[in-house]
């Protein structure tokens, strides 16, 4: 495979209790790069589901450390092995066949290569890309979903690695925005398409067909935690994550009746807990 300007690449996927589909999509990318860093919060050590597959290194946390600290675990393996850049993957984000390779050469075509932090695909969340508006071929965004991220390790160093005091939420709008305040670019190649899911998947809600995330009742805490502190950290983006906030808690009163009363106490508990500022520190990690 050919990196062309990027010269040396190196896969990042998280792991939380991992099974087949996780391995059938590793599968996917895996060849296509020299290595892949596998960092898995699961409880237990899954090093048996890997054992057999080449150009791969297993890290088991044996605990759930959150995706900030694995992130920033395979980050800095990846520096110590030489990369430039690392390809940022969720467990269950799906390439195409040679799509890998076409994001690559389509990324390194950018005119602005060199101010570039973060390179995207366009993420497919619902399988229905064609009927997303996607302005250009390239893109300038405030912030990405961290799957399929192409992070640049000199940004990565430069910010100080993903803040781990997120735990989960906002991990990927809190490095944007950081990435933003240094002076690097966040750039979507739209032409390219990755297949990403989001939480327990897109519920349609029968009565008024209204599609929306459906996420375990103890995230809850740090999605609305987590906006909170983004209001106060990034004012900018103060009016994004009020809007988005309401119309969270919107969809949790209405539409979710999978566990709703532990959702909606685990969101007003994070609300609450938000008030409080983060912590102003040079160290993220």
């Amino acid at each position: 495979m050919e990196f062309g300007r990027f010269n040396h690449i190196i896969g990042v996927v998280v792991w939380f209790r991992p099974g087949k589909k996780e391995v059938d999509a590793l599968n996917l990318y895996r060849n296509d790069l020299p290595q892949v860093i596998i960092v898995d919060n699961s409880e237990t050590s899954n090093e048996t589901l890997v054992a057999s597959l080449t150009n791969v290194r297993y890290i088991p946390l044996c605990e759930n450390r959150g995706i900030a600290a694995a992130l920033n675990i395979g980050c800095q393996e990846a520096l110590n092995m030489g990369a430039e850049w690392v390809l940022t993957m969720d467990q269950d984000s799906q390439w195409n066949q040679h799509s890998l390779q076409q994001y690559i050469d389509e990324a390194g075509q950018y005119n602005l290569f060199e101010k570039v932090g973060i390179f995207a695909p366009f993420h497919d969340c619902d399988g229905h890309p064609q009927t997303h508006k996607r302005p250009g071929r390239f893109q300038l965004l405030r912030i990405i979903m961290c799957s399929g991220n192409l992070l640049r390790l000199q940004a990565w160093q430069e910010a100080g690695g993903f803040r781990e005091d997120f735990f989960i939420d906002s991990v990927d709008d809190e490095i944007c925005c950081h990435l933003r305040q240094l002076g690097w670019l966040i750039v979507r190649t739209n032409d390219i398409l990755l297949t990403h899911h989001l939480g327990n998947g897109v519920q349609i809600v029968k009565i008024i067909r209204h599609p929306y995330t459906s996420h375990a009742a103890w995230r809850y805490y740090y999605i609305a935690r987590n906006m909170r502190w983004m209001k106060q950290m990034y004012p900018e983006m103060a009016p994004y994550y009020k809007k988005y906030l309401r119309k969270e808690l919107k969809r949790l009163v209405l539409y979710d009746w999978d566990d709703k009363r532990n959702k909606i106490k685990n969101y007003l508990r994070g609300l609450r807990d938000g008030r409080i500022s983060p912590k102003q520190t040079t160290s993220r990690r």
